[in-house]
């Protein structure tokens, strides 16, 4: 199994997550190689993330290829900067696209900001 479905089947086993709360809305995802294009469906709703390997029609669509999605899903590429340099397309409603970076791992090394404040604030 690659990344990019280890990260979409990821998707289902994760905590509802507060930053998405208010988010509603569904990403197709496009994922071209040799063999064909794979398609997955996410669905946010009420701080949830759900995905499944379905061709259904989205309010948003991303397309890339799946070897470079899965640099995106190992958290060794950026979705903004893969925008910006053509590697992915995007269609409909882009407001759901910056959604994306609460989903993905960041770059290998990199902490949660919110666990290094907690540490600042204890005195030893």
């Amino acid at each position: 199994m690659d990344q990019s479905t280890q990260f979409f089947e990821g998707l289902n086993h994760r905590p509802p997550e507060p930053l998405l709360s208010k988010i509603r809305g569904t990403v197709r995802f496009e994922l071209e190689s040799d063999t064909g294009v794979d398609v997955w469906l996410l669905v946010f709703s009420a701080g949830s993330v759900s995905a499944a390997q379905t061709a259904r029609p989205a309010d948003c669509t991303i397309r890339t290829d799946r070897t470079f999605f899965n640099l995106v899903a190992a958290g060794e590429a950026d979705t903004f900067a893969a925008l910006l340099r053509n590697r992915l397309t995007i269609e409909g409603d882009l407001r759901l696209f910056p959604y994306l970076n609460h989903l993905v791992p960041g770059p290998p090394g990199a902490h949660d900001p919110r666990q290094w404040a907690r540490q600042r604030g204890q005195r030893p």
